[in-house]
């Protein structure tokens, strides 16, 4: 899908510009210190969606992600015009592991999750989308890391 392809870019991205995503610091204060923090108001459906089965789908779009991301259990008000109570989305972490976990949560809430996907360049043509770029062959070595790690973490 568009969010898989954005987010494998940006995650391709970190790796290349040194900054890999495995770096970054884990849970709410490690993504905190990147200081970039979204919050959005969700339904309650919205959020059982997000969550998935046994939190199965939070957990991938945290892996896929990088990005801590949290639903408050508390409810909020509905808003004027809804029938049932909110809940807060919240997401932090670095510009890129921001803007993949949006693109995810919204793969989510638009009903083509990401794990239906097909995998690979044939499964990305599937879907009319392969990009391809030209990267040294340094940026190769470090994209694929000791013993293909890297390029691995970031197919899971």
């Amino acid at each position: 899908t568009e969010a898989q392809v954005a987010a494998a870019l940006m995650l391709v991205h970190d790796v290349l510009t040194q900054t890999p995503a495995a770096l970054a610091p884990s849970g709410e204060a490690g993504a905190a210190a990147f200081g970039r923090v979204i919050t959005r108001v969700i339904t309650r459906d919205q959020a059982r969606r997000l969550i998935g089965h046994g939190g199965s789908t939070i957990r991938r779009l945290r892996d896929t992600s990088r990005a801590f991301i949290k639903i408050d259990n508390e409810d909020l008000p509905a808003p004027p015009g809804a029938s049932e109570p909110c809940q807060q989305l919240r997401v932090t972490g670095t510009e890129a592991q921001v803007a993949a976990a949006l693109m995810l949560v919204h793969d989510v809430l638009t009903q083509t999750p990401a794990a239906l996907a097909p995998s690979g360049e044939a499964g990305a043509a599937a879907f009319g989308r392969v990009i391809t770029r030209v990267i040294t062959r340094d940026q190769a070595r470090r994209l694929i890391g000791h013993g293909g790690s890297t390029i691995r973490r970031l197919r899971d």
